[in-house]
C-alpha cells in the first residue's frame, strides 16, 4: 500500500470499536490490492468550525469529532488521488465491504462519497483506549498483544502440522514385533489390512477403514 504509514497513523487515531472495524476494512483493501489513501479520521472542533465556515461540513455533530469516521480516496499506482473514482468497481467493492462491517457510506447521501462513519451504539458512544469484549475490559495494547500471540500460535501450529505430516511420510517400514506376527498375518490374510508399515502411526480414518473391513469379514463369516 503506497500510503500505508499515513493510513495506519490515521487509523490509530480512531475510537476503539471504530478502529477495529476500520482496520478490517483496510486489510480488505490490501488483500484485494485496492490502493487507498485514508486522509482524515479524527477532527478537532476548531477544524470542524472551519469546515462549516467554508462549506465543507454542515454540522457540529460530525462523527469525525468523536473518532467514529474516516475519509478516504482511491489512488493510482503513482499515489495520485482519484477524486472521480467513487463510482468505479473498486469503490463499489470497498464501500460494500465497509457496510458489511457496520459503516455508513456518505456516497449513499449523494454528497459525501469519501465519508465512512461507524455509528456503534450512537453518536459519541465509542471509547478510547479500552476495548470491551464479552463483558470484560481490554486495553487496545492488550488486545493487540493478544492478537499477535494468536497469530504466532497459529503459525507454530501450522509448522508443527507440516513437521508431523513429513515425519509420517518418512517413517521406515518395520516388521511387526514377534508378539504380534501371527495376529498381523491373520489381518493380512483376511483382507483387514494391506500389511504395509505395521509399526507406523495410525490415523483415525485408517482405524475406521480397519473396523469396516473387520465388520465385513465377520458378516461374511456368519452368512
Amino acid at each position: 500500500m503506497i500510503y500505508d504509514t499515513r493510513n495506519r497513523t490515521n487509523l490509530n487515531k480512531l475510537a476503539d470499536h471504530t478502529k477495529l472495524a476500520a482496520i478490517k476494512w483496510y486489510d480488505y483493501c490490501i488483500n484485494n490490492q485496492i490502493q487507498v489513501l485514508i486522509y482524515e479520521t479524527i477532527r478537532t472542533v476548531e477544524k470542524q468550525k472551519e469546515n462549516i465556515a467554508n462549506g465543507k461540513s454542515q454540522t457540529m455533530r460530525s462523527y469525525h469529532l468523536v473518532g467514529q469516521a474516516l475519509d478516504w480516496v482511491l489512488v493510482d499506482a503513482n499515489g495520485t488521488a482519484l477524486w472521480n473514482g467513487y463510482k468505479t468497481p473498486n469503490a463499489d467493492k470497498v464501500i460494500n465491504y465497509a457496510k458489511k462491517l457496520g459503516f455508513v457510506s456518505g456516497r449513499d447521501w449523494g454528497w459525501d462519497a469519501p465519508h465512512l462513519q461507524y455509528e456503534h451504539k450512537g453518536y459519541g458512544t465509542d471509547t478510547f483506549g479500552k476495548f470491551k469484549e464479552n463483558g470484560g475490559d481490554l486495553t487496545m495494547s492488550q488486545y493487540n498483544q493478544l492478537k499477535e500471540m494468536i497469530t504466532v500460535l497459529q503459525k507454530e501450529n501450522t509448522e508443527l502440522k507440516k513437521q508431523l505430516e513429513n515425519k509420517l511420510d518418512k517413517q521406515e517400514t518395520r516388521e511387526p514385533l514377534k508378539y504380534h506376527v501371527d495376529d498381523w498375518q491373520w489381518m493380512k490374510d483376511n483382507g483387514i489390512t494391506d500389511g504395509s508399515n505395521p509399526q507406523n502411526y495410525i490415523t483415525r480414518e485408517q482405524v475406521s477403514s480397519i473396523l469396516k473391513k473387520f465388520e465385513q469379514y465377520y458378516t461374511k463369516k456368519l452368512s
